[in-house]
């Protein structure tokens, strides 16, 4: 765009008329261009009018200073490749911002892969430039998390910063705490079985729920990662247990004669297959274990929930090659894997 003199000189006082403010931390002055009719501004009435308008405004979008980040290339303007970035993203960004992910251990991949894939470049009605709130910002990439039938509260309530940090973490997966610890958090009533096991699930001295629980979203109750009887009685199929198979061996629950497939046996009698293997009224694991850790070994329970208001008793006093079950379903049993004990 060309000016005649009388022009240049209206343009200047209409700058010299401008407020003008400073940048307290580079004490660097600048006059707000938005809607500003300025010769050097490349917002006017006539072009990216738009800019400066909005309730966050970039600093140097505020400033007028387009330069700061856009640089010409030498075709004519206006044209999509009139003009180019001074700097591809991030370091285009971090030449005025320290990187939010620096030095560590798990960064965002986002932060890698360009600022403005969150944050818009210009102005934005949300804080930071955020494109969109909370967790509905996430979901623009990640949004297969709520695909399953049963949804983590946390990811119902689109509040994905209650277990990962925005931009990076020390612990995998960006998590705010490591391991089982972020989980515990909120989960206080197992934590609580935890600390007071005599016993505890592989799983769970390993720190790693999503072994068995995925954190987000699973057709499967409690959001486990394969199906799981939510009844204390089932037939026998593979397909009932699949999430403790995924671990188990199978066999220790398919035959009823065994010299290896269990320990839990009298004398080749796979106790197992006698409790679980049932074509028809077959015990599921949690009638006897704890499934996060439990007061005696084995994981078993001295008292196992789930038949109303009654809690039944389970005492397990182990030998050195069997043990003598007490439990409030059926009189004293005792099994032996080398002498077979008559009950």
């Amino acid at each position: 765009m060309r000016y005649g003199l009388s022009s240049l000189c209206l343009a200047i006082l209409c700058v010299l008329a401008l407020p003008a403010f400073a940048d307290e931390s580079t004490g660097k002055g600048f006059v707000l261009w938005a809607g500003a009719p300025a010769v050097d501004s490349c917002v006017t009435a006539q072009c990216h009018a738009i800019l400066g308008q909005a309730k966050h405004v970039h600093a140097p979008v505020a400033e007028g200073d387009c330069l700061a980040c856009h640089i010409e290339t030498g075709l004519p303007h206006p044209g999509d490749t009139s003009m180019g970035l001074v700097e591809e993203e991030p370091g285009l960004c971090l030449q005025c911002h320290e990187n939010p992910a620096a030095d560590m251990a798990y960064p965002h991949s986002a932060v890698e892969e360009g600022c403005t894939g969150c944050h818009s470049p210009h102005q934005g009605g949300l804080p930071k430039f955020v494109l969109q709130a909370g967790g509905e910002l996430c979901l623009t990439c990640h949004d297969d998390v709520k695909d399953g039938a049963y949804v983590h509260g946390p990811v119902k309530a689109n509040s994905c910063q209650m277990c990962h940090g925005i931009h990076g973490g020390e612990n995998e997966a960006m998590l705010n705490l490591p391991g089982k610890d972020n989980c515990l958090a909120c989960h206080a009533g197992i934590r609580n079985i935890i600390d007071n096991a005599v016993s505890q699930h592989d799983p769970v001295v390993n720190g790693v729920c999503w072994d068995c629980h995925t954190p987000h979203s699973s057709d499967n109750k409690p959001f486990l990662t394969a199906h799981y009887p939510q009844e204390l009685y089932v037939p026998y199929e593979t397909e009932q247990y699949a999430l403790c198979l995924s671990c188990h061996d199978e066999n220790a629950f398919l035959y009823e004669r065994t010299s290896e497939a269990t320990a839990f046996r009298n004398r080749d009698a796979n106790l197992h297959f006698f409790h679980v293997g049932r074509p028809q009224k077959g015990r599921v694991c949690k009638s006897c274990h704890g499934v996060h850790g439990a007061d005696q070994e084995k994981l078993l329970m001295s008292k196992v929930p789930g038949f109303g208001s009654w809690e039944i008793p389970l005492q397990w006093d182990a030998t050195e090659t069997g043990a003598t079950c007490y439990v409030g379903c059926h009189s004293s049993k005792k099994y032996d894997r080398l002498q077979r004990q008559t009950n």
